[in-house]
């Protein structure tokens, strides 16, 4: 499973969230990898739009296994002054995004065929 969400940084600590973002604490790195992170990406715009995108089995479930661990509750204690006007963690504000468009799938449901097309 891919998943892309958003949610949004108080514009005025992107700095910090970037800086806090560039050493992440190891206790946290492996958390994220044993409740099952893949390909675990942020980007941050400098409106304060925070994009990320992880691979995994299951996102309910690997955002469940990160609720139970200790580090993570520190980690969210940590960034919440980061966010925008939110009353719940950050973690649990994340917005799914719905996938509209994948290269990949689109290509392997191609018929094959002789040369390629411009599509026009």
């Amino acid at each position: 499973m891919k998943v892309c969400f958003r949610s949004s940084v108080d514009p005025r600590f992107l700095d910090e969230y970037r800086r806090r973002h560039a050493a992440v604490w190891p206790d946290m790195l492996r958390a994220l990898q044993d409740a099952g992170w893949r390909n675990y990406s942020l980007y941050l715009d400098d409106d304060g739009l925070l994009i990320g995108f992880v691979e995994c089995d299951d996102f309910d479930a690997i955002r469940a296994r990160m609720a139970l661990t200790e580090v993570n509750g520190r980690w969210q204690a940590e960034m919440a002054r980061l966010f925008e006007g939110s009353d719940v963690p950050p973690d649990q504000g994340f917005v799914a995004l719905e996938q509209v468009f994948n290269l990949e799938d689109q290509l392997a449901a191609v018929p094959p065929g002789p040369g390629a097309t411009s599509g026009r």
